[in-house]
């Protein structure tokens, strides 16, 4: 191979090793996730609360593309070059798609907010019942966000849980209470990641097909490379 190709061999073994590391670590924060802090997702609407199952699945598909692309940079296989291609297209199809549904639900702003009421009411509601899941879920978010109560404090009638102050023990003359509720916050938390999480859906798009690209022509360069090899052997 020339410079060229041998500069994109190195370029797409880099650039896998380093997806290859993310993958791992998306696996790891899903787990971690769902053994320690599942009792969050009651609080998240709607399929969100897969998200530590999604976040183990994505990272192992990564994992397993960089691995392709990876060992078919080493290798010089044009195979496993075009199979890593195809993936990383597929997965460029997909992340478009959930893309455009995740951007059409965020524009539904009465239907977002409406479901995260009732989704922090429910739980609230619960908790007043004392159901231990409940309890911490609520704990968990007015600690979080800062926050009490699902519209303000005043739903407790000023027998506030330690939750709902800045220090551990609730009320007291020098303890602050937080004055806002829950469901607007966790509402206006979720939309502002939002656009963090686009770009940075955007970036790794980029790449994506940065890498595509890279291993076709890789594949394409390799395969001319055994093409000429036999013609004069």
């Amino acid at each position: 191979m020339g410079c060229a190709s041998g500069l994109v061999k190195y370029l797409v073994f880099l650039a896998n090793l380093l997806f290859a590391l993310i993958g791992l670590g998306l696996v790891i924060v899903g787990i971690l996730f769902k053994l320690n802090i599942a009792e969050v997702t009651r609080l998240i609407p709607g399929d969100l609360g897969i998200a530590p199952i999604l976040s183990i699945v994505l990272g192992a598909i990564v994992f397993i593309t960089a691995f392709l692309g990876c060992c078919g940079a080493v290798r010089e296989s044009s195979c496993m070059l075009t199979t890593y291609s195809i993936i990383l297209i597929t997965i460029f199809i997909i992340q478009v798609a959930i893309g455009v549904y995740a951007y059409l639900q965020i524009k539904n702003e009465n239907q977002l907010r409406s479901t995260i009421r009732n989704k922090v009411d429910s739980t609230f509601n619960e908790a007043r019942h004392n159901l231990p899941e409940a309890l911490e879920a609520r704990n968990v978010l007015q600690r979080w966000l800062q926050c009490c109560g699902v519209d303000g404090p005043d739903e407790y009638n000023q027998n506030y849980p330690d939750s709902c102050c800045r220090m551990d023990r609730c009320p007291s003359l020098n303890n602050d209470i937080f004055s806002d509720g829950c469901a607007n916050k966790l509402y206006n938390f979720l939309v502002s990641k939002s656009q963090l999480i686009a770009n940075i859906a955007i970036g790794v798009a980029v790449v994506e097909i940065i890498g595509a690209i890279f291993g076709l022509c890789l594949a394409s360069s390799i395969t001319r490379e055994y093409r000429r090899q036999n013609r004069y052997a």
